[in-house]
């Protein structure tokens, strides 16, 4: 029999990899893969950053 920290380990895997799982299958579904290239070049493009909500684009 094991001690109830032992479960409380094995519990603690079992969650943890179940929520990769469930994450992983999550994002498969929605095209988080899908151009995983694009991030990297889109942050290269020369444009003017966009103003945070609310504000007048650091202009007084």
């Amino acid at each position: 029999m094991m001690p109830l920290g032992m479960w409380v380990v094995v519990g603690w895997m079992a969650f943890v990899a179940l929520t990769g799982v469930v994450f992983l299958i999550w994002g498969w579904q929605t095209g988080q893969f899908h151009d995983i290239e694009a991030a990297k070049y889109r942050m290269l493009e020369d444009r003017e950053p966009e103003p945070w909500p609310d504000r007048k684009g650091g202009q007084p």
